[in-house]
Parts: structure tokens; sequence; C-alpha cells
């Protein structure tokens, strides 16, 4: 009898002990972290052979193993868990900065069920822990099972048939399947009467095999009963003279596991599409194929925008049904028109896989042009714009497209999916919801995107980056009355690098929130060491990306900062975009009454180039209202803009709103606004943006003629 193993069938619960072997201990506690919070137990072990000894004491339901460890690898140590009889089926999931092929099939070999690459998303560990019990569970029910069922069905016997050679049946025997293979009738005396017409031809077929050869033949088939399909193993062997016995068993139950076993194998839980492992099966077959018929393929690289916000906002639960509903719509953009065909025919056409989190790819393959990549590539974009509505929300989700050709931009399977990422992250920097093809420029760029990611994530520590202060002044007194607080970094190599590069850089790497959290604390610092210093009663205004803004702990994270840094909240103002406060408004007006309590000063940003609606504009609790500088820089020679400045400050002033105007540059730009009632201005006929020193020498030391600072 096979040793039971210690897993439940409940993934996750506190009877799920898993055992991370790592020579790394800060992963070691990254990994426990996560682990025990989602509701596993964990023990630890620093290397190979103190994970066998731990592994043997404690049994544990699932392994994390690396693969480089002093004194005993992981391949090795996976090796000798598999010798051990209760170690034969535990699920090992191997860690490795190595992601070379040879490295994975090493794995592989050592016994490993599947292979984790560093650096690791932590997010989605504890679900692949979870997906990897489920899976071992019910592959070990399977055995279980299978083992159980022919235990039963050796010890009774099959159903049999004796036969002639011309098909007529002699004696027929039943088994425990006689409820789905009935006993022949008296006008079914003949295999042709008894079976359908292509089963009984190979019956017939085997029946003539058997005598002639004198050897056993084997096959399988099927038959409908009722709205279910049964399958059958049949054996026919040699039996008297020209006879022949048929030995029939049903295999329905083991046919049902198998398939179960391959869906997950090789398919996607959630959305039921390919899975990573069959879609570069499929992609390697229609290179092959490509190769042979001359022609071309297409891997489209799908990535979701922004959508780590839905999750942060809505939940998981809703993030899925979107992942569904993406799912169902690419599917829906495949059809046969464009030569595109379903991925379980073996017809040249269009495979579609989900790579994991919000990432999906598909191959084109059989292309005769570029241009038949770019109509399904632009179908699949414009279809995922549609929005998506779920228990009274509703999304619009777009994505970034990036397409590389076999053979212009590869030969192999990594190669083509590396430049569709390439391509697809190009998409992106363009702005996002677009398509782009794979060009030789892009690696370049790519590697240059990289370095600058990895200088972004340690420019905090090496104080690289600054706050730099523009002033605002009371149009009405002529006051300098605050600052609007902006980020600014000095490359020790590149120098001063635009914010248009390294703010969107932030957000598709995810430091955005980490970057505003240290422009708040660093300019509440400032701030109050001026308002402290000069008894003058400032305020501080700070942007807030939407990345931050949605997620879910924003309101407190930004409470917490300012009452650690001991500033006063009215004195803190938040600038958002008109595009986060018109998105999902229910839940963004709940985080900005829970801001507004707390007595922090809410201002619209950009005002006039978004989207926003004066129904909603009424309902939101926003004190200020800033003209963005496009309307502001030609309203002297353009009479629109200037009624268009006009008729936002009378709408403000009408929902006791204030009004800041940006970029002002002109003496005629400011009179005009003056005019109009605006209560403050910026720009650069005020001042440029400015460190903190010269800010303060310029505008609290010097305070005779505060409002004509030089932009040099």
């Amino acid at each position: 009898m096979e040793p039971e193993l210690n897993m439940s069938i409940n993934s996750g619960n506190s009877d799920d002990l898993v055992l991370i072997v790592d020579d790394d201990p800060t992963l070691r506690m990254l990994a426990r972290a996560t682990l025990e919070k989602s509701g596993f137990r964990v023990e630890e072990a620093e290397d190979g052979e103190q994970a066998l000894r731990k592994f043997i004491q404690h049994q544990p339901s699932v392994i994390m193993l690396d693969v480089e460890m002093p004194k005993l690898n992981g391949y090795e140590t996976c090796k000798r868990i598999r010798e051990d009889a209760i170690g034969a089926h535990v699920p090992v999931l191997m860690t490795t900065g190595l992601e070379d092929i040879e490295s994975v099939n090493h794995a592989y070999s050592a016994g490993a069920t599947d292979f984790l690459p560093k650096p690791i998303n932590w997010t989605l560990i504890p679900h692949r822990v979870r997906y990897i019990l489920r899976a071992s569970c019910t592959y070990h029910e399977l055995r279980t099972s299978e083992a159980k069922n022919n235990a039963l069905l050796n010890a009774m016997p099959d159903t049999l048939f004796v036969i002639r050679r011309n098909g007529d049946i002699v004696n027929f025997l039943a088994g425990n399947e006689a409820a789905t293979l009935p006993e022949p009738r008296g006008d079914q005396l003949n295999i042709k009467d008894y079976l359908p017409d292509t089963i009984a031809q190979d019956w017939f077929s085997s029946i003539q095999k058997v005598i002639s050869r004198g050897r056993a033949q084997q096959s399988e088939f099927s038959l409908d009963h009722g709205d279910q399909q049964h399958h059958y193993e049949l054996q026919m062997v040699p039996y008297l003279n020209d006879l022949t016995l048929a030995i029939v068993r049903e295999i329905t139950n083991r046919k049902r596991s198998e398939e179960e076993v391959h869906r997950l194998a090789y398919f996607d839980t959630l959305t039921g599409l390919p899975n990573r492992q069959l879609f570069q099966q499929q992609l390697a077959d229609a290179i092959v194929l490509a190769s042979q018929n001359d022609t071309k393929v297409a891997a489209l690289y799908v990535d979701l925008d922004n959508f780590k916000r839905i999750n942060d906002t809505l939940g998981h639960s809703f993030g899925d049904v979107v992942l569904k509903t993406i799912a169902t719509r690419l599917d829906n953009c495949i059809r046969t028109d464009d030569c595109v065909t379903r991925a379980d025919t073996e017809e040249p056409g269009m495979h579609l896989a989900r790579l994991g989190g919000d990432e999906f790819i598909a191959i084109l393959q059989d292309l005769e042009s570029e241009e038949d990549a770019v109509a399904v590539a632009e179908r699949i974009r414009t279809e995922l714009t549609k929005p998506v509505e779920h228990l009274g929300h509703e999304f619009v989700v777009t994505s970034s497209i990036g397409v590389s050709l076999y053979p212009r931009d590869g030969d192999d399977i990594d190669t083509l999916l590396k430049n569709a990422d390439v391509a697809m992250y190009q998409a992106k920097s363009a702005g996002r919801n677009s398509v782009r093809f794979y060009s030789g420029t892009m690696s370049l760029r790519s590697l240059e995107r990289l370095e600058l990611e990895n200088g972004l994530r340690y420019a905090i520590q090496r104080d690289e980056l600054k706050v730099h202060y523009q002033p605002k002044i009371d149009l009405g007194t002529g006051e300098f009355v605050g600052v609007e607080a902006l980020l600014r970094w000095q490359h020790p190599e590149r120098g001063n690098i635009p914010p248009s590069d390294f703010i969107p850089l932030a957000e598709e790497c995810g430091l955005i929130s980490l970057l505003g959290e240290w422009v708040l604390r660093t300019s509440c610092q400032q701030v109050k060491i001026w308002q402290d210093r000069y008894k003058r009663n400032l305020q501080v205004a700070v942007n807030v990306s939407s990345q931050q803004f949605f997620n879910v702990d924003f309101a407190d994270a930004v409470l917490k900062e300012v009452f650690d840094t001991g500033f006063s909240p009215s004195n803190l103002q938040l600038e958002l975009t008109e595009t986060i406060l018109m998105n999902d408004v229910k839940e963004t007006i709940a985080t900005l009454n829970k801001l507004k309590k707390a007595g922090i000063s809410l201002a619209m940003d950009d005002f006039g180039t978004g989207y926003s609606s004066l129904s909603y504009l009424n309902r939101l609790p926003v004190d200020t209202l800033k003209i963005d500088r496009s309307f502001v820089m030609d309203l002297e020679s353009n009479r629109e803009n200037a009624a268009i400045c006009a008729a936002i400050i009378a709408m403000a002033h009408a929902l006791n709103l204030q009004v800041v105007a940006e970029g002002v540059e002109t003496e005629g730009q400011k009179n005009y606004l003056k005019n109009q009632r605006c209560d403050q201005i910026q720009g650069y006929l005020i001042s440029k943006p400015l460190p903190g020193e010269t800010l303060e020498n310029a505008f609290l030391i010097n305070t005779k003629n505060p409002t004509l600072i030089p932009n040099t």
C-alpha cells in the first residue's frame, strides 16, 4: 500500500505545511510572511541536508526548493526526496534565477513539479502553491481511484464475446459493464447489427488479423448512451479454431481522469485557455509549419493596461471576472474568415493562451504578409476597449499589444516571445491602448529602459531625488501663499532626467506609490520648517498619480505621513487629475471624503483637458480647480481659450471653488486672469520650480519683491 500523503483537499488551510529551502535568509523571511498570511504553516531549511532532515521530520504538503545552494544543491535534494516513498508524490516547486531551457529541463528531470524563476512575484506565490496543492491532490485522488477500480475490475470478469470469423456472436458473458454494454438481442447476433457501422468494421478487421496472425489485437472504442459517451478498451485474442475472444472493459473513468490531469497540466484554471506550457508547444509547431511552407508566424503579446488598479479598488473577484471576460473577447476575435482556427484543430491558424496575471498571447500562423497580423491585432485592441460591467461597476480595460514576426524577428520560441514582449512595452511607453511591431532598435531602447528602471529603484537611497517647489501667488494681494511640490531626478551619469521620462516608468514598474509617499513626506517636512521659521501659513500642493490613488490604503497612507511629520492637514492640498476623479465615482468620493474630513484640501488638476462631468463635479468634495497651462499660454491671442478660462473661473466661483491658473508666463496673462477674479497663479512669470534653499532665499528671506524671480 502506498503511504498516505500529508495534504488536505482544501488547499491553504492550517493543515498545509510548506517547507521553504533556500540559503537566502531574506527570501525565506519573505516567503514565510507571504505564505503564513495566506493561512499556510511554514518550516525553513537553509540547505539541502537540513531540508532532507526536516522533510522526514515534518512531512510537508509542498516544498519550495532553491536550485543554487551550498553543500547539497536543489537538483540533488529533489532527487533524494523523490527516492523516499513518502516524497514520491509531494509537490516540489523549484526556484532559481536561472531561466535557460537547460536549467528548466534539469529541474524537471530531478523530479520538480513546477519551476519558478526569480525574482519572485510574491503576490502570486500563495495562488501558485494552492494551485499545485489542488493539482497534486487531484492527481493523488485519481491514482487512488484508479487503483481501487483496477482491483475491483480484476476481481470481476470483464464483458466477454465469442465471435466467429464472419462476425456472428456465439456467446456473451456480461461483466460489470453490462449496464452500458448490454447483452445482444435476438436481432443483434452479428456485430454489424450490435454495434455502429464504423465500430463494427473495426471489430471485423481486428478479428481477421487475430485469426490470420494468431496474435492478440488491442484497441479502444467509444459508444454514446443517451447524452453521455462511454469509452471501452477492447482486447481480441485467438480462441478455438476460427473463433475470437473479445474482452471488453469500460475505461470511461480512466479517460475522464486523464482528461482532467491533461487540463490541469496544460490549461489555465480561471479562463480555460491554454497555459504557457501548451502554448510553447503550439508555437514550436507553428514555427516548423511556417518553415516548411515558407510562410510567416506572428506572436501577439497582449498586456492589460493598469489592471492592478482593478484588483486594488474592486477586489480580486472582480479582477477574475474581467480576466474571464477578456479571455472570451479574445477568443471571439478568432474568426475563420481571417484564416484563424481554434487551438484544438490541426489546421493552421491562431492559438490563444494566458501566460499568467493580465498577460495573454496569441499565435497567428500561415500568414502571407504583416498586414494580416495588423488587422487581427487592431481588432483585438478595439474589442477589448468595450466596458466590462459587473455588480453595478463598469470599467474600461485597454490593452498594449506587442507583435513579433517569424522569421524576421527571430527563428525560435524564446526570441519571438522576448521581442513581442519588448514591442508590448513600447506600446505602453507610447501611451498604452496601442499596437507596436518589434524593430531592432527596440532592443536597445528596452535595455536603456531596464537600466533606467534599475537606477530609479535605488534613486531614493542614493539621494538622487529632490523636491523642487514652484511658488503660488494670491492675485488679490500679491502675497506668496504656497508651493507645488515637484519631483526631480538628478542621475549621476545622465544628469537631469525629465519627469516625463521617469514618472511613467515608475508607474509601470510599481514604484510610483513609493515615490509619491516620499515626495509627500519630504515636502511636508520642508514646508513645516518654513512655517515654524517664518511664521507663515503656507500651503503645499502634492500631485497624486492614479495608481497611487487607487491603492486600497491610499487615504490612510496620506494621513500617516501627515501626522508623522507633524504637518497640519489644513495646509496640505492633493492635486488629482480628472481621470482619477471620474473613474468609479462612488469609490472615489468615499476616499475623498475621508481625506476631506481630516482637513486636507483637494484640487482637480489640469481642469478642462479630461472628461469631467458637471453633475459629478458638484458631488465631488474638491476645493480648487487648476486651469491647465494649455488654455493659459495663448489666451492673449486666442479668444476661445480666453473665453474658456473666464468660463472655468465663473463656474468654479459659482460652485464655491477656488481657481489656480498654471503656466502664467506674461504680464498680459496675469492681468487678464486678475480681471476675471482668478484666485491664484503659478508659472514662470513668478518663478520656475526651485530647490528648497533657493525658494527660501527668494520668497521668505527676501520679501521686498517676491514676485520678480529670475528664471535662469
